[in-house]
């Protein structure tokens, strides 16, 4: 009798801790068909008029910045995408997992809850996100996927990084060529290179960085395009089956996921591209700080300068 109490009891604890566990990961039903979500990721712009066109500044709580509005609206997509929808034993699952106040109370009203009404939501929770027919099918798909997930990833990183990276190392030679010709600059009495000088640098530096810019956007618009179409090749394995499963409750999440984190993939480096290019078409003038320093002008007092401090600087090639 002992022995049962405690196992009756430990069954409890552990459903309990699972309710909780799923409650936080909240892995349910896909809002957004992923495949749709995947079809939509921009384009990069294929010359520098059209980055400038695909291209703004704003301002934000860190300053000024320059955006792609195509793609911070693809970002808004996917994250919307990515989030669970439905309701799981009276649940939010799309407001527990992007809401941290709704979590804990519901955490708090679970914790006021009497073992019983506990056993029972956890029962619930548990049922599901039990394996079904569906999800096994779904699971076992993601576990054959793995190694050519892997390997396709691995490629379309070297393909993107290989064409950002190699503009970006002509980039870094203009810089490092117009810095030490400012070296050569006449000087004022103060030993600063004179600004007639460096003006004339930076109207150069901008002139060379364009061209760069723009032989660049060719080879790194079809190193994209390719990328595209290997992750396609993946992601078009599992098409059939989430057609399939996507009435299954939340069977067709993972896969779902799946399917998102190869466009997410492709939009980093898709926006790493476009913000580049869009600097380069709206950059129009230069200070010197010891450097060669080309930036976008907004106004007597803020401007955005090269570098971009984002997307992070192996993205950008730089």
């Amino acid at each position: 009798m002992l022995r049962t109490q405690h196992t009756l009891a430990y069954g409890m604890a552990a459903s309990i801790s699972l309710a909780l566990s799923l409650l936080q990961q909240a892995h349910a039903a896909p809002a957004d068909d992923p495949y749709a979500v995947f079809d939509s990721i921009p384009t990069p712009p294929s010359n520098l008029a059209a980055a400038q066109q695909a291209t703004t500044t704003v301002t934000t709580d860190g300053g000024p910045a320059l955006v792609a509005p195509a793609c911070e609206a693809f970002t808004a997509k996917l994250t919307a995408a990515m989030r669970p929808s439905g309701s799981v034993a009276g649940i939010d699952m799309a407001r527990a997992s992007s809401d941290p106040a709704y979590a804990a109370q519901v955490q708090a009203r679970m914790q006021g809850m009497s073992m019983a009404d506990k056993m029972a939501m956890a029962q619930q929770m548990a049922s599901a996100h039990s394996p079904s027919g569906a999800s096994g099918n779904v699971a076992a798909f993601i576990a054959q996927q793995r190694s050519a997930d892997s390997s396709a990833q691995q490629k379309i990183r070297e393909l993107l990084d290989g064409a950002l990276g190699a503009a970006g190392a002509r980039h870094r030679e203009v810089d490092a060529m117009l810095n030490g010709e400012a070296k050569s600059c006449p000087q004022d009495k103060t030993g600063w290179p004179l600004e007639a000088c460096t003006r004339a640098l930076g109207t150069k530096s901008i002139a060379q960085h364009r061209a760069i810019e723009a032989a660049a956007l060719g080879s790194e618009n079809q190193a994209f395009a390719q990328a595209r179409a290997i992750a396609l090749a993946q992601v078009n394995k599992g098409r059939d089956l989430f057609s399939g499963t996507r009435n299954s409750g939340d069977a067709a999440a993972p896969l779902a996921a799946w399917v998102l984190s190869y466009a997410q993939l492709l939009q980093g480096y898709g926006e790493a591209i476009t913000l580049r290019a869009g600097f380069w078409s709206h950059a129009e003038a230069s200070h010197y700080t010891g450097q060669v320093r080309p930036f976008i002008a907004l106004s007597s007092d803020k401007a955005i300068n090269w570098p971009l401090s984002g997307p992070p600087p192996l993205q950008t090639g730089l």
